[in-house]
């Protein structure tokens, strides 16, 4: 069984990918549930309290849908999450015994469940992202200013280079989402899901929609 996760700052694009392959891999995509994770409304109220309990419940949450979905699926599953990010939440938001101790919970469970055989880091520009935030308009973000954003990014940058060490055969998918709008454009998102499966050289249904390319392999 092959998987393969969405990255990308909050505002990237992840959950409308996600959406738009969900319309032709109904069975084999997961989606975190945001929303009902605990501490994700404690910690945006108060962060410098509660990071350490929103990040390692978003990680055992993370993990916990991972094995759940590998138990229903042969070939393949696809995160509207990366399971790696949540220590990028991590570098930005504890100390470092807090960082620490996620960290190792982390291995433990990649231990576990494995590492990805995809990675979709998609990118785009802080302005984009907070405007994309706005729309959505979830109470808990309000506070999500540019330096957070761009911290966060960055933070997302260096552990998918540590996750490319740790993992060589990795493929990783670099997508400007700027460029794309998969929920104005979702034919772009299905010809991107067939490169996906054609770099993981996975069967999967046939996608609609096939036009022009839209993403970049690292």
């Amino acid at each position: 069984m092959k998987r393969f996760e969405i990255v990308g700052g909050i505002g990237a694009g992840k959950t409308t990918l996600a959406r738009v392959l969900a319309e032709a891999w109904s069975s084999h995509v997961v989606h975190e549930d945001v929303l009902n994770v605990p501490f994700f409304s404690k910690f945006y109220a108060a962060p410098q309290i509660y990071g350490f309990e929103k990040n390692i419940s978003f990680l055992l949450s993370h993990a916990d849908l991972i094995r759940d979905a590998a138990g229903k699926s042969e070939n393949l599953i696809v995160c509207d999450f990366a399971l790696f990010q949540d220590l990028s939440y991590t570098d930005i938001g504890c100390s470092p015994a807090d960082a620490d101790a996620v960290e190792s919970v982390y291995r433990r469970l990649v231990d576990r469940v494995g590492h990805p055989a995809l990675v979709v880091h998609l990118r785009c520009t802080p302005d984009t992202q907070l405007r994309r935030i706005a729309l959505r308009g979830r109470s808990q973000e309000t506070g999500v200013g540019r330096a957070y954003l761009v911290d966060l990014c960055a933070a997302i940058d260096r552990r998918l280079e540590q996750l490319r060490s740790e993992a060589p055969g990795l493929k990783v998918v670099e997508v400007d989402t700027d460029e794309v709008d998969y929920a104005t454009n979702p034919a772009a998102a299905h010809v991107l899901a067939g490169e996906f499966i054609a770099s993981l050289g996975t069967a999967a249904p046939m996608l609609p929609g096939r036009a022009g390319a839209a993403g970049r392999q690292a």
